[in-house]
């Protein structure tokens, strides 16, 4: 009878910690891991992002004040920034062997620059494949839907600021 008893007690406890295990980990809390000495090599402060930002800017309106006319905003719509999701960050640095990731810069046919991110190997060479099989593409409302062809990706469509900004590194 003693025997019985202690089962019915510790088989739910049993069960209840086997399961608790299952649970997602709360995403507002998830850490990717990373090697702080590497990551580290790549930190500048908020001032020193400041003072980037704002030295492009202020390039930017000399450039366009020594142009005539609107050349530069015609020919090259230049972004402050474009913001990438964590899911495409996360995409491309699990292709296979990817160490990293280059940024190039892009213009798409409305003159627009645009950032065109691919994942590189410890070498440093570009990585050319899948980076996300779908059979439909995602279909959002005000977003150009990424229109991947082929096996071969790369990651694009980011939210332009302007007109998409909030919290970024504002240009004094």
């Amino acid at each position: 009878m003693k025997h019985h008893n202690s089962i019915r007690i510790f088989a739910p406890v049993f069960l209840l910690l086997c399961f608790s295990r299952c649970t997602p980990k709360d995403p507002d809390n998830f850490q990717i891991p990373l090697n702080k000495a590497r990551a580290s090599r790549h930190v500048i402060s908020q001032q020193e992002a400041e003072n980037l930002t704002n030295g492009f800017q202020r390039g930017k309106k000399e450039l366009q004040a020594r142009l005539q006319g609107n050349y530069l905003d015609s020919a090259f719509n230049i972004p402050d920034a474009e913001m990438f999701n964590r899911d495409a960050i996360a995409a491309l640095l699990n292709a296979k062997g990817a160490d990293g990731i280059r940024i190039y810069m892009g213009k798409d046919e409305k003159g627009q620059v645009r950032l065109v991110l691919l994942p590189v190997d410890r070498k440093g060479n570009d990585i050319h494949t899948t980076l996300v099989s779908r059979q439909t593409a995602l279909n959002v409302p005000g977003i150009q839907s990424a229109q991947a062809q082929g096996t071969m990706q790369a990651m694009e469509s980011g939210q332009r600021c302007p007109p998409l900004c909030k919290d970024v590194v504002q240009p004094k």
